[in-house]
């Protein structure tokens, strides 16, 4: 294993499992969190890597109650993090009296080893849970200007929730028509919904953090050792993947996904299929999106790198802004990223 992964696992692996604002004591009644989904506390810490790696809450969770009036920010965490990554973040802007008056603050958990498409389609139901749950009838204009704010895989996600896909990650697969794969109801709703979508329409601005929107040149051999013994797809993904490959001919899936359903350690590699087809899709005008990317101190201009994605793949065109801190990629902590975030929400707040 190369010496890059090392601190990255045990900087993703060591902060704390249980902080004060997740513990049980405090954790989201039934009528505070989007039920059925679980709230953020775990019933034990974990005690072994496989174990920290199993555990990964899903869904998406409200610290506080709602409040009408207040614009929801969506955090979303990165590969082998959890909710907890945003603590420091959140307890900074919670105590900034300007924000807190105007925001109300969300994250998102999902498994991360998950196929990327997977992972998005399942938070773009959950958002869709809680428009149903809270602005049903658009009553509250605050929630119709909600911000997603990504760190690194989490940045992907969020961009799959400002985006039109049209037919191009579909394509990514199979070269017909979705219209014409032999499939089962549940199975051709599971891959329409996670290859085939709109925009949010409640999103209005995104920030993506350390996100490699064209995948990172790390050592695959290394991550893909370690995804191989820690990573398992859930059995109805592996089951729906059978069926599709099983129930159409030979010619109608492209190879690279007959051979195998990829893991987001697949799709995270430079240059993947599914990254190069979200890198061509342009976020939606009605999106304002923003650039944090981390550049590892002391790197040279054309090495520009926060250890495991490069400014060149983290960079976008496009933007509102594009700021850059010296920090690594485990950057969410970071004075500089807080402030820009900060910025950035006060930015948003103005009419």
């Amino acid at each position: 294993m190369s010496g890059l992964i090392v601190p990255f696992l045990v900087a993703s692996l060591t902060p704390s499992l249980v902080l004060p604002r997740h513990s049980q004591a405090q954790a989201p009644s039934h009528s505070e969190a989007l039920a059925p989904l679980r709230a953020q506390a775990p019933t034990k810490p974990a005690t072994a890597i496989t174990d920290l790696f199993r555990y990964e809450p899903t869904g998406l969770s409200l610290l506080r109650p709602y409040v009408r009036g207040k614009i929801p920010v969506v955090f979303v965490h990165g590969l082998w993090s959890n909710p907890w990554s945003w603590d420091r973040m959140i307890k900074t802007l919670e105590a900034d009296p300007l924000l807190d008056a105007r925001y109300q603050f969300w994250t998102y958990g999902y498994s991360t080893g998950d196929p990327i498409p997977h992972s998005a389609s399942l938070l773009r139901h959950n958002l869709e849970q809680a428009r149903r749950k809270f602005a049903p009838d658009d009553s509250d204009p605050a929630f119709n200007r909600m911000v997603l704010i990504g760190h690194s895989m989490g940045g992907l996600l969020s961009k799959m929730m400002v985006v039109s896909s049209g037919t191009r990650l579909w394509n990514v697969i199979s070269d017909r028509p979705f219209d014409e794969v032999a499939a089962e109801t549940s199975d051709r709703e599971l891959f329409r919904k996670a290859l085939i979508f709109e925009p949010r329409p409640e999103i209005r601005r995104v920030v993506f953090i350390a996100t490699p929107h064209q995948g990172s040149r790390v050592d695959r051999g290394s991550i893909q050792r370690i995804g191989t013994r820690l990573v398992r797809l859930p059995d109805p993904l592996r089951a729906a993947h059978h069926r599709l490959i099983a129930g159409n001919d030979q010619t109608f899936f492209k190879e690279h996904f007959r051979r195998s359903l990829p893991t987001s350690i697949d799709e995270l590699q430079w240059g993947s299929p599914i990254l190069t087809g979200l890198h061509e899709l342009n976020v939606t005008p009605a999106v304002k999106a923003h650039s944090i990317i981390a550049v590892r101190p002391g790197k040279a201009h054309r090495d520009r790198t926060d250890g495991l994605v490069t400014y060149a793949s983290a960079h976008i065109d496009g933007v509102a802004s594009e700021k850059i801190v010296s920090a690594t990629h485990l950057c969410q902590d970071h004075p500089d990223v807080i402030d820009e975030v900060r910025r950035i929400l006060i930015e948003h707040q103005m009419p």
